[in-house]
Order: C-alpha cells, then sequence, then structure tokens
C-alpha cells in the first residue's frame, strides 16, 4: 500500500499545482476553449519558419507521378527554442449575440494567448485594444475576420488601435479593418522628433564615387515646420498604427487592405518576421523598412506591387528570406535591391518577369535559394542573369523559354546541389552541366524535352536524383546513364518512349526507376529490366520506434519520417505494340506470351509473421518453393483465360453487327487481359 499512498501524493500535489496555474474558481466562456500548452504549440506559430519555402508534397504514395525527395523539411518553430514556456490560451469564436466586451471580461484575467475567430454572417464586431489591459501577460494576439474588407458584407471584424501593448510579442491580424486613433497619433508625436524626419542611405558604388539617396519628399532645402508636420501626421490615417508595440517579434497583416508608410513599422527594433500579405498593395513607400534593423523574414506576397527599387528595402541588414511572390514585377535589374549581406532564400515566383537583366543578383551573394518565373508568363534568360549568386544552393526557373539549354547559362553557379526547371526547353547540349557538376537533383520535368545526346548528363557523377517526366522523349541515346554511377532515383514516365538501347540501365545502381506512362513496344530485348527496381514507388512514413530497449529515447527526433520504397504493380510499363499485347503488364508478356530466354527475375522474398500468443505462423507472399509446387495449376489457369480471350476476338471479329467500334473491342481486351493478370500472382 505504500506505493499507491506515494502516487496517490504524487497526484494530489500535480493536481494543485495545475490548479493554481490557472486560477482556482475561474471559468472558460462556453463559446472559448481554454487550456494550457507550449508557446510553440499555438496557432500563431504555423508562420514561423527557418525558410520561407512551403512544405512540398503529401505524406503517402507516388503513384501518381509524384516524384518525393529525400530531404527533411523544416517545420514551423518558435524563434527562441530555449524559451518555450508553458502559457495559458483561449480560443473563442465570435457569434452574433456574442459581445466582445462582455467576453473580456469573462475570460480569466492570466491569459496570456488569445484567437478571436469570427463567425460567419455574425455582423459588426467592434472593439477598442485598450480593453485587452486587463490581460497583463498576453504574449500572442491573433484577430480572424470573416469577410475580406473590400468585399461587399455586413460582417467586419473592427479592430481600433488606440494604446500599444508594449509586451505583445506577436501579434495576427486576418481580415480585420484596423482603425487608427487620435491617441495613437499622440503617442506617436511624443516619441518622433524633427530631426528623426531625415535620413540618408549610401551605397558604395565604387572606389571614387558614392550614391546618396534621401528620404522621398524631404531635401537639405525643403524644411517643414512642426505643426504642418503634425496635422499632416493626423491626416495620414494608419500611418502610426503600432508605434509602441516595442516588443513584437512578429506582425502578420493580411487580407485587411493596409496603405503602408515608412513610419509604421518605425522603432520595432525587435521585429523579426513580417507579413503584408494579400492587402492589394501597389507601391512601397522608400525606406519603409529602416525602422526594423533585426527584421530576419518579410513576406510582400500575393499583392499587386509594380516594381521595386533600391530604396524600398533599404536597411534590411539582417534579412534573412525575402518572398515577394504573386505581384506584377515585369523585370528585375541591378536598381532593384540594396545589398542583402545575410540573405538565404530569394522568391520571386509567378511575377509577369519576362527578362532578368545581367548583374541582377549581384547583392545577394550569400543566397542559397532562389526561386523565379511564373506560370502565366515565359521568362527569358541571358548570359550573366545568374551571376553574383556564388553560394546558391538550389534554383527554381518555372516557365522558362529556351530552345537549347547551354553551358554558359550556369555561369558563376559553383555551388549549385538542386535545380529545378520547367517551360519550353526542346534539346539539352552535351556540356550543359559541366560548371554545375556539383548537383545531386536534377529536375527537368515537364520542360518538352525532345532530344539528349549521349554527353548530356556528363560530369554529374554525384547526382543522386534525375526527374525527366512527362517530357516529349521518343529515343534515348546509347549510354545516357553510363555516367551517372551515384543515380539512385531515375523517372522517364510520362515520355513517348517506345523501345530503349539494349542494357542501357546496366551501369545504374537505382533503387528506383520510373518507365510508365510510355507507349512501349513490348519485347525481349527488355529482358534485363528489373521489375524490383521499375515497379517501385517511393513513400514517406512514420518510422518505427522500439521502446524495448531504451524506453523511445531515440524516438524523440525532430524528423519523425522516413522515406521507403515499396512495390507497387501499377506503375509497372504496359505494352502498347504489338497489338495483340495492349494494356498488359510488359513483365508478365515477358514471361507468359513471349517467354523471353533471358528474362529471369527475381521472386520476392517470403515474408513470414509470428503471433507470439498463439504461436501461428502466417506466410504473406509465396516463396520460390510455392510458386514451382503451384506451377501447374496457374498455367491451366492461364490457358483457360487464354482461350477465352480467342473466343470473344472471334465473336468480334465474325460479328455481323457494323456498330462494334475499335474502342468497344480494346475495352473487350482490356478487361480480359486484367482479368488475366489479377488472377495470375507472377511479377
Amino acid at each position: 500500500m505504500y506505493w499507491y499512498s506515494s502516487l496517490l501524493i504524487t497526484f494530489t500535489s500535480l493536481f494543485l499545482q495545475v490548479r493554481a496555474i490557472l486560477g482556482e474558481g475561474i471559468d472558460c466562456p462556453s463559446i472559448c476553449t481554454c487550456r494550457l500548452n507550449r508557446l510553440s504549440e499555438t496557432a500563431i506559430n504555423r508562420f514561423v519558419r527557418k525558410n520561407g519555402e512551403p512544405i512540398i508534397g503529401e505524406f503517402g504514395s507516388s503513384e501518381n507521378n509524384e516524384v518525393l525527395y529525400d530531404e527533411k523539411q523544416d517545420m514551423p518553430e518558435f524563434l527562441d527554442s530555449h524559451e518555450n514556456p508553458i502559457i495559458r490560451s483561449a480560443i473563442c469564436i465570435l457569434q452574433t449575440e456574442t459581445s466582445p466586451l462582455e467576453l473580456f471580461e469573462a475570460l480569466p484575467e492570466t491569459t496570456e494567448s488569445l484567437t478571436l475567430i469570427q463567425g460567419y454572417e455574425s455582423g459588426n464586431k467592434t472593439f477598442k485594444v485598450s480593453t485587452l489591459a486587463k490581460f497583463p501577460k498576453l504574449v500572442t494576439l491573433e484577430l480572424l475576420g470573416a469577410s475580406l474588407i473590400n468585399h461587399t458584407s455586413n460582417s467586419h471584424l473592427i479592430c481600433e488601435v488606440d494604446t500599444p501593448l508594449p509586451d505583445l510579442k506577436y501579434l495576427n491580424l486576418e481580415k480585420v479593418l484596423i482603425r487608427n486613433s487620435k491617441q495613437q497619433i499622440v503617442n506617436f508625436l511624443k516619441e518622433i522628433s524633427e530631426e528623426d524626419q531625415t535620413f540618408e542611405y549610401v551605397q558604395r558604388i565604387n572606389d571614387d564615387h558614392q550614391l546618396t539617396m534621401l528620404q522621398k519628399g524631404v531635401t537639405q532645402e525643403e524644411v517643414i515646420p512642426y505643426e504642418l508636420f503634425k496635422q499632416q501626421r493626423e491626416t495620414n490615417g494608419d500611418a502610426t498604427l503600432f508605434i509602441g508595440f516595442k516588443s513584437l517579434i512578429l506582425l502578420r497583416i493580411a487580407g485587411c487592405e493596409l496603405n503602408i508608410h515608412w513610419e509604421m513599422f518605425d522603432r520595432l527594433s525587435n521585429l523579426e518576421y513580417l507579413i503584408l500579405e494579400k492587402n492589394n498593395l501597389k507601391f512601397i513607400p522608400a525606406f519603409t523598412f529602416y525602422g526594423t534593423p533585426n527584421l530576419k523574414y518579410l513576406s510582400l506576397a500575393h499583392n499587386k506591387l509594380l516594381d521595386i527599387q533600391i530604396t524600398d528595402l533599404a536597411g534590411l541588414l539582417e534579412l534573412e528570406v525575402l518572398d515577394l511572390s504573386y505581384n506584377n514585377f515585369t523585370q528585375l535589374s541591378e536598381l532593384s535591391f540594396p545589398p542583402f549581406p545575410k540573405l538565404k532564400l530569394a522568391n520571386f515566383a509567378n511575377n509577369p518577369i519576362s527578362v532578368i537583366f545581367p548583374n541582377t543578383f549581384e547583392v545577394m551573394n550569400t543566397t542559397n535559394s532562389l526561386i523565379i518565373g511564373s506560370d502565366y508568363m515565359k521568362l527569358t534568360l541571358i548570359t550573366n542573369s545568374l551571376s553574383g549568386l556564388n553560394m546558391l544552393e538550389k534554383l527554381t526557373i518555372n516557365n522558362l523559354e529556351l530552345r537549347l539549354l547551354k553551358r554558359d547559362m550556369f555561369n558563376g553557379l559553383p555551388n549549385l546541389l538542386e535545380l529545378i526547371m520547367n517551360g519550353n526547353i526542346t534539346e539539352i547540349e552535351y556540356d550543359a552541366f559541366l560548371e554545375v557538376n556539383k548537383i545531386e537533383k536534377l529536375h527537368l520535368s515537364n520542360c518538352q524535352l525532345e532530344t539528349l545526346s549521349m554527353d548530356s548528363f556528363i560530369g554529374l557523377k554525384k547526382l543522386l536524383y534525375l526527374d525527366l517526366s512527362n517530357n516529349n522523349l521518343q529515343n534515348l541515346p546509347p549510354g545516357v546513364f553510363d555516367q551517372l554511377t551515384s543515380i539512385k532515383e531515375l523517372y522517364l514516365n510520362g515520355n513517348k518512349l517506345q523501345q530503349l538501347p539494349l542494357r542501357i540501365f546496366s551501369k545504374l545502381h537505382a533503387k528506383l526507376i520510373r518507365l510508365n506512362d510510355n507507349p512501349w513496344e513490348c519485347s525481349c530485348a527488355m529482358s534485363d529490366w528489373k521489375p524490383m527496381i521499375i515497379n517501385k514507388v517511393k513513400v514517406k512514413v512514420l518510422k518505427k520506434c522500439d521502446y524495448s530497449a531504451d524506453k523511445g529515447i531515440e524516438c524523440s527526433e525532430k524528423d519523425p519520417y522516413e522515406f521507403k520504397y515499396i512495390y507497387e504493380n501499377k506503375v509497372a510499363p504496359k505494352c502498347v505494340k504489338p497489338i495483340q499485347f495492349l494494356n498488359w503488364n510488359l513483365f508478365h508478356a515477358m514471361r507468359r506470351i513471349l517467354q523471353c530466354p533471358d528474362y529471369k527475375p527475381k521472386l520476392r522474398k517470403s515474408h513470414v509473421t509470428v503471433d507470439t500468443q498463439t504461436g501461428t505462423t502466417e506466410i504473406l507472399v509465396s516463396t520460390t518453393e510455392s510458386f514451382k509446387s503451384n506451377y501447374k495449376k496457374r498455367k491451366m489457369l492461364l490457358r483457360k483465360r487464354l482461350l477465352k480471350r480467342k473466343q470473344y476476338l472471334k465473336k468480334i471479329n465474325t460479328s455481323e453487327d457494323n456498330n462494334i467500334s475499335l474502342k468497344q473491342k480494346l475495352t473487350v481486351n482490356k478487361s480480359i487481359d486484367e482479368e488475366i493478370s489479377n488472377n495470375i500472382n507472377i511479377i
């Protein structure tokens, strides 16, 4: 009974601690969910990532020609990984009858994370920031409206900023109508002084000349009286919204139709994440982000920006991620960007950029990932378009218009490890990749490729993944893959290949080769193809963990997933010619019909499972011995199916009904072939 008493005492102690943390006698409103969780487990954590790239792909099979690559995805995590305390969070739904003021009164004062979600067609909900003063420990705040601000609706979430929240660290405003107040303007005028209004940005062009730029509208000759300046600030609606929010680490404003001004983010020295998406921004005032010297992540995606100039992003010397995707830029040049000494990722995807001028990226010599090109505008690269990217490791180019891929296109990219391209590239020159011979992953899917030379991939001895799927390849030259001694995965599915040179895969030690969705002309020349490599898909699964030895200590890894290659008969190449083999599995045809003497596939090994409780054994897959013992039975079944097929064909060919189309004949053939394949368990 001693252990029972100890356990009861421990449980009681924990209960009292939790009760003390939550606060005795405090109830959570019925429209809210209140709980304790880690700071990193709050909903706003989804916007905090190490890099700005979206998480690509879903967990599961790649049987639909999806290509999954063996790499760890950077999952979201908070900036202060060492300080991840347990906080009190509340998530509330604002319904039609809900009053925000009454809701705040009902919430516990110890709330540290607050999320307000407006219900659909719940009417206008208005509250002032000063009413949140009840929560002195508030760390994160999320306001999620129900309707777009420019949408004709009577349901809007309206937030009036009448006082700063100096201790707030994470703020997310989505589809919220943000209103400034005169009190915030007064707060701004108290903090700012006349000498703060003019600052200069100096960029060194060479040793003899410096280019000096002053803030727009402010020159040495123009001196604005303080009263006039005060009057201008008062009429400038939302320019001073966030003055006094000094502790902000993350600020997200999305779908709020916000007009930005350079004063808006002034003195936010702790801000590291700034996301201004879907606000219909058409331009950026000069030196807008000069007051955020420690900014690491800036997203202006999904706006309507027409141009970007060197002064617009000036002062972001700590910036690591820049996302300008889904805007209306038509060109980039060397006058577009100021220096970014720490930039890691630059995303310019889905802008109507038709040309990139030389030396555009000279100020990004530390960038290791670049995304350019759009789905609706063809992109042309000229000589030295990519010069200056000496540290680049990953390059993504969408909708590239280039008839011949040449070697000089990749000049100045000595550290490139992954190259992703799509568009219109009909031919690859024999030495196209010699300048980037460190590449490990080469994605050339959907490039309209028609021709490869025997030396197209010369020098790529470190290549692990090669994706040539969904192109127009009709033939491959002999030995085209001979130098790819490190290749693990090769994708040739979705082309127009009918035959391949003999022993084209003989020097490869790949784990997966995809050949499906090609019009194959089946013959014994394909006898060296290995079904245990060609009939496989790549899946991402949870890692198995053994708790018996170390109680799962090694299971607490950051990435709990792993990649596996699984046999899948659905991706086997199918015959198109000869016509009698239409839609037959190639390996079935070689083994049973063609009876190719050189085709000797390895049978799958048996997987035996033992039930530890009953001691029974179950064989999941037939072994070689069981296959041989059932050979006569399978042969007899096959003969019956073939006889049935011949009878159907004879009936169709001798039929007097002229309405039987070729399509119907092929459908009958296909159904019988599938019936045979389903009843014959061979590889």
